[in-house]
């Protein structure tokens, strides 16, 4: 892995924990305005224990274990990365939209 794919990898990770916290405070607004949790995953979890856990905990606690291990998986880490961070882009700007329709 190059140093180039390394930082970009850096910047995907802290993008993916980024979107996650501000995912985790938006879900718990919009709930509280509400709306529902579509993610059949995330769903049954919430009102419990454990999604603030998965949330907070959980995804950083991924994102490091990736991190950490990236000279092990190599370069390909790098392209798999794209998937949750434009994932978790998609859902900002889908957030953003329901922010405006709301003022």
């Amino acid at each position: 892995m190059t140093n180039a794919q390394r930082r970009l990898l850096f910047l995907q990770l802290l993008g993916i924990g980024t979107f996650n916290i501000v995912d985790y405070l938006l879900t718990l607004e919009f709930l509280a305005l509400g709306f529902y949790e579509i993610n059949p995953f995330i769903a049954p979890m919430i009102g419990t224990y454990e999604f603030p856990l998965v949330k907070l905990m959980l995804v950083p606690l991924v994102l490091l274990a990736l991190w950490q291990h990236k000279d092990r998986i190599g370069s390909m880490l790098v392209k798999l990365t794209w998937i949750p961070f434009l994932g978790y882009y998609s859902l900002m700007v889908y957030y953003r939209f329901l922010i405006v329709s709301f003022i």
